[in-house]
């Protein structure tokens, strides 16, 4: 329950090298909390996110077209709040602003639960994408903790939280939407409320350093000129955003369509993303891995865009379950491929200098895309039937195949 403030970097004095073995097992153990607390953070955010297209649907009798909107509130606070939390975790230090960010993550869970009102459940999932902005406080934390090559094994920390938040909170969000929607807000909620604990008694207060360099996720007007100025940087970017939209289109609508083309229950549903979470999990925790040993980044990245684009549209021409499993499965495994072989291929070619404020500015991106596209899916779905999103967003990946073939990775 300590909360004392370690030093960071001195390399100086003994204490603040890599090589103290008390830092080290400090770090370690800093290290260890905080992945606890981001994956009970996003077991909750798994919890919700399957069943709330169903929710606002049935019961608040949301058109479609709205849901989508609802879905990319999320989103689109993350894409605001980040860079405030950024800065502040600067200035006043990760484990303040990991808290506060918890604190509205529980808040928007527990008026989630008690919404009564259209108004209150998208108050409820802004206030939810609020917290969820600290992420990049949890990503500064590690940078915090880690050095040398021992920093990428530490931000993959993160990705595995996310991957096993997306394997088993779906599943656990439909089994307890059989006791009433309001069940699976308020369990989130109470995850939260843990993380929120563990984060206040268990993660050490790092020294706060304050920053003068730009944000690395700000898309401010200034930093996406200077990133974009490079032909490949922007070729690879724009890639970035189209994949990233593409996949979008199915987060609010991929519920509607099991719901009402295939009659699934809401446990149902939470089945098939803990299904895709699963392939996910295992893309790009092993089998990425094995692949990139035997084959070139961009033969990956053209395979995964491929695999995207047929299951995308495969999905609404689905004739039953092990089909519609089938095609998830293609397309779980082969969206997983493409995000970390286009953020290479744009580490590779930004600046040395520039690093932090580039992959930015790609994640802004991608939060933009995921801003945008469920709000479009869910307006095709309404306006030209449930198919719509899946074949718009597999024309999307088409024309990204397309550009891909002719431009991905030969800049670097």
């Amino acid at each position: 329950m300590s909360s004392r403030t370690y030093p960071i970097h001195h390399p100086e004095k003994r204490q603040g090298t890599d090589t103290d073995p008390d830092r080290h097992r400090r770090n370690k153990r800093a290290l260890a909390i905080v992945f606890l607390i981001i994956f009970i953070d996003l077991l909750g955010f798994g919890i919700v996110i399957p069943i709330l297209p169903l929710y606002a649907k049935r019961g608040f009798g949301m058109p479609d077209a709205l849901i989508g909107v609802l879905v990319s509130s999320f989103p689109l606070m993350q894409l605001v709040f980040t860079p405030f939390w950024g800065k502040w975790s600067d200035r006043i230090g990760r484990k303040p602003v990991l808290s506060i960010g918890l604190l509205f993550t529980m808040t928007g869970y527990v008026l989630f639960g008690l919404a009564s009102s259209v108004p209150v459940l998208f108050l409820s999932r802004m206030l939810a994408g609020i917290g969820g902005s600290n992420i990049g406080a949890a990503q500064a934390f590690i940078a915090d903790s880690t050095g040398g090559h021992e920093r990428a094994k530490g931000m993959g920390l993160v990705g595995t939280a996310f991957g096993l938040g997306f394997v088993f909170g779906p599943v656990i969000g439909g089994l307890l939407s059989r006791y009433g929607y309001a069940v699976p807000g308020f369990s989130a909620a109470c995850l939260s409320f843990l993380a929120l604990l563990l984060t206040l008694g268990l993660l050490p207060q790092h020294q706060r350093h304050a920053t003068h360099e730009p944000h690395a996720f700000a898309l401010s007007p200034r930093a996406l000129r200077r990133t974009v100025s490079r032909l490949g940087v922007r070729r690879h970017m724009l890639l970035f955003f189209l994949v990233t939209f593409a996949y979008a289109n199915t987060h609010g609508t991929l519920p509607l369509l099991a719901a009402r083309v295939f009659g699934y229950a809401d446990y149902q549903v939470g089945y098939l993303f803990g299904f895709m979470g699963i392939i996910s999990a295992a893309t790009q925790g092993v089998a990425l891995r094995f692949l990139l040993r035997t084959t070139r980044e961009r033969s990956l990245f053209l395979v995964g865009s491929i695999l995207t684009m047929i299951g995308l549209i495969s999905i609404p021409l689905c004739a039953g379950t092990i089909t519609l499993y089938a095609a998830l499965g293609i397309l779980a495994f082969g969206s997983s491929l493409l995000p970390p072989t286009l953020i290479a291929f744009v580490s590779r070619l930004a600046e040395p200098a520039k690093q932090g404020e580039t992959l930015g500015v790609n994640e802004s991106l991608g939060a933009l895309g995921r801003t945008l596209g469920p709000a479009w899916g869910a307006f095709v779905f309404q306006t030209f039937g449930p198919p719509a999103p899946f074949f718009t967003g597999g024309a999307i990946m088409g024309a990204a195949l397309f550009y891909a073939w002719k431009s991905v990775g030969k800049d670097s």
